[in-house]
C-alpha cells in the first residue's frame, strides 16, 4: 500500500465517523412506549445536527439521554437512550396524571392531547410544572406504558440527542 491510499482511506473512515456522529445515526426502538406510533425492533434514523439546527418542537419523535455522557447514544455506550415525543416546550403549563397530558402553552392556548395513545385511565390527581427556560416534557404514546416527564421529570435541551428523521418497520416471515 502506497501513502496517498491509506491517506484516503483514513479521510474516509473519519468522512463516515462524522457522518454517523453529527449526521444520522441508526436507533432501535425497545418496547412498547410508542405504540402505536413506533414499534418495538422499529429501526430510526436520528439527527443529531438536525437537533442542532432547529429547536426542538412540540410534536418531534426525539432520542433523550437522561446521563450527561456525550457518547451516549452509540452502541458502545452502556447509558440508555429513549425514544420519546416533546408534547411541551419552554414556557408551557403542563398538568398530568398517569395516562393524561394537558398543556397550556406560554400565550394560554390549551392544546388537546392529539397524539396517538393506548388505552389508559388515569389513577389519582393530576400534577402541575411550569416549564422554565431549556427544558421539555416529553412522554410516550403509549401514555400507560411509558417511562417519561412524568416520572423522571423535564429533560433540557442538551439531554435530547437527536431529532427523529425516518423510522423503518422490518418484519421478518420464516
Amino acid at each position: 500500500m502506497n501513502t496517498k491510499s491509506v491517506t484516503s482511506s483514513a479521510l474516509t473512515l473519519v468522512g463516515c465517523a462524522l457522518c454517523i456522529f453529527l449526521v444520522m445515526r441508526p436507533t432501535v426502538v425497545s418496547g412498547a412506549s410508542m405504540m402505536p406510533t413506533l414499534h418495538d425492533k422499529d429501526v430510526l434514523i436520528a439527527s443529531p445536527l438536525a437537533k442542532r439546527l432547529f429547536e426542538p418542537g412540540r410534536g418531534d419523535i426525539v432520542t433523550v439521554c437522561l446521563s450527561a455522557n456525550p457518547l451516549c447514544g452509540f452502541i458502545f455506550s452502556r447509558d440508555t437512550q429513549y425514544v420519546k415525543r416533546i408534547v411541551a416546550v419552554p414556557g408551557d403549563v403542563v398538568r398530568y396524571g398517569s395516562c393524561s397530558i394537558f398543556v397550556t402553552t406560554g400565550t394560554g392556548q390549551e392544546l388537546k392531547d392529539t397524539e396517538p395513545t393506548m388505552a389508559c385511565r388515569d389513577r389519582g390527581d393530576l400534577k402541575q410544572i411550569t416549564l422554565p427556560d431549556g427544558m421539555y416534557f416529553v412522554a410516550g404514546d403509549n401514555r400507560g406504558n411509558s417511562f417519561d416527564s412524568r416520572i423522571f421529570g423535564p429533560v433540557s435541551k442538551s439531554q435530547i440527542n437527536a431529532k427523529v428523521l425516518a423510522q423503518v418497520r422490518l418484519t421478518w416471515t420464516p
